[in-house]
């Protein structure tokens, strides 16, 4: 009877299986507790017995010498120290399956009987990738990925080749993490916390759905390039006593590590600014039609290289700020984005086209005001010409702005009102990026400033507007029929059928 060296779970092998359905990319992420590094470590077996099958089988169409293998398999971490229990483990599971197999300590490498390696590398500082650019493997592996940079993941994954027969079939990019972010005390920084979730869990939330691109070869020929997320909950493990155990571990954990740890929640992140005031339940609602008599207003951070926001807000009789609309837009002049504003009042309501003017205002990027060119006229005037006002925003101190908004995130009473901010479920880019705003290093008072933040920094500014309290905020504007009560025109009526939720066509 042959011990049986590694069991894996369903979930573990649906992740082998990824290869043979020609999936190029896999990101098995969530819980901690699943068995995620032993099934990454684990992955390489089948190229280990198809590699150790052609040295035993000289009938094999493609036999092979002993150590002659050109299989290479990469596994990484950003830092050295952070391998040292993959190590361990690789020392336990490799010398079972392989009795011959030879460890190097001064390179980190397996070299199996057939000669096929298993080297284990790391990527600490950003430019660590040049030290690959001249292999060639057979298999990456990235544990941990939310800790690398999405340069080095891309810079190293060219690397992924094979003139092999057979092993030119089997090559696979496959990673494992939580969504935490860990330093682990090292001395290295990720530019982009929020790439990893941006690429492969944002398309599908609720992951296992395969996604595919075509690709042209410089002879006309095509192929596709495949890549999934797959999900992993601490309850997919096996061992229900581990399972048991872990978990009440994980539950005595403050709130936003336990919906990353346990819950495998990609939205809340170790080191966010807001990470113990969001709580995406109740700050979030699906759509609904506001009532006229609210104060209704916008609020707009510019962008051109990068992209910029607006925001529609509406703030009721009891002082709760609702997020009700959002536009993203970049590589746009101002003219172009007052274009787009104007569509969007038109189907909210917010459009007077008798008067060719925005019946409302708020509060933008001080740098509209901002004198460019030799024409003199800044962007704020471009703007006012095509009928959209604004006012320049509150962004005397970022910490403050910040304390607007978390006084009203925390403003429920726990939990049991409507907190002083709502987003509309189909604000999808706030929603996505105010959770994950990181904290100012310089400043724990603050939220970093740079990055993804151009939502966040609209967010606030409504904030700030808002905080001087509905008699400050003007009423929406009458429309211009409304001065001589002549009949509303189709653009009104048609607003009026649409809720604040749908998508501009």
């Amino acid at each position: 009877m042959t011990d049986v060296i590694y069991q894996p779970s369903p979930w573990q092998q649906a992740y082998h299986d990824t290869v043979r359905q020609g999936i190029d990319e896999v990101l098995g992420a969530g819980s901690a507790g699943p068995g995620k590094t032993l099934c990454l470590t684990m992955d390489i077996m089948d190229q280990v017995a198809v590699e150790h099958e052609r040295c035993t089988d000289p009938t094999h169409p493609y036999p092979l010498i002993w150590g002659t293998s050109g299989g290479w398999a990469l596994h990484l971490r950003r830092t050295v120290k952070m391998l040292k229990q993959t190590i361990a483990l690789s020392h336990r599971m490799f010398r079972a399956v392989d009795s011959g197999a030879v460890w190097s300590e001064s390179e980190t490498t397996w070299t199996f009987s057939s000669g096929l390696k298993y080297q284990f590398g790391h990527c600490k500082d950003p430019l660590d990738y040049e030290q690959y650019m001249s292999s060639a493997f057979t298999a990456i592996y990235f544990d941990e990925l939310t800790g690398f940079d999405e340069e080095q993941y891309d810079q190293i994954t060219t690397r992924l080749r094979s003139d092999d027969p057979v092993l030119s079939k089997m090559l696979r990019v496959r990673s494992m993490s939580n969504p935490l972010m860990r330093n682990d005390g090292e001395s290295f920084a990720v530019k982009d916390a929020n790439w990893v979730r941006r690429r492969f869990v944002d398309p599908c939330r609720e992951g296992n759905v395969v996604f595919k691109r075509k690709l042209t070869r410089s002879d006309g020929t095509h192929a596709y390039t495949k890549w999934v997320y797959m999900p992993a909950k601490l309850s997919m493990n096996p061992n229900k006593a581990f399972v048991a155990q872990y978990e009440l571990q994980l539950l005595k954990q403050k709130p936003h590590i336990r919906a990353a740890l346990l819950e495998g929640d990609w939205y809340v992140t170790v080191g966010s600014f807001f990470a113990e005031y969001w709580k995406e339940r109740i700050h979030v609602v699906r759509p609904f039609r506001v009532s006229s008599e609210w104060r209704i207003f916008r609020s707009m951070d510019w962008g051109f290289k990068a992209p910029g926001c607006i925001h529609w807000f509406a703030l009721d009789d009891e002082n709760t700020l609702y997020v009700i609309y959002e536009l993203r837009f970049q590589g746009k002049t101002a003219d172009e984005v007052a274009a787009m504003v104007q569509a969007t009042e038109e189907l909210l309501g917010f459009w007077d086209e008798r008067g060719k003017c925005s019946r409302i205002t708020g509060p933008a990027d001080t740098q509209l005001w901002e004198q460019r060119g030799e024409s003199g006229e800044n962007k704020a005037e471009s703007f006012r010409k095509k009928g959209v006002m604004w006012v320049p925003a509150d962004k005397k101190s970022r910490q403050t702005n910040a304390q607007h908004l978390i006084k009203r995130l925390t403003d429920h009473e726990e939990e049991t009102k409507t907190p002083g901010i709502v987003f509309f479920s189909s604000c999808k880019w706030i929603i996505r990026v105010l959770p994950a705003m990181q904290t100012n290093p310089d400043n724990t008072e603050e939220p970093a400033d740079g990055g993804e933040d151009h939502p966040y920094d609209s967010c606030v500014y409504g904030c700030a507007y808002a905080s001087k309290g509905k008699a400050a905020i003007a009423p929406m504007r009458p429309l211009k029929s409304e001065w001589d009560d002549e009949e509303v025109g189709p653009v009104q009526k048609r607003a009026g059928q649409l809720g604040y939720g749908q998508e501009l066509c």
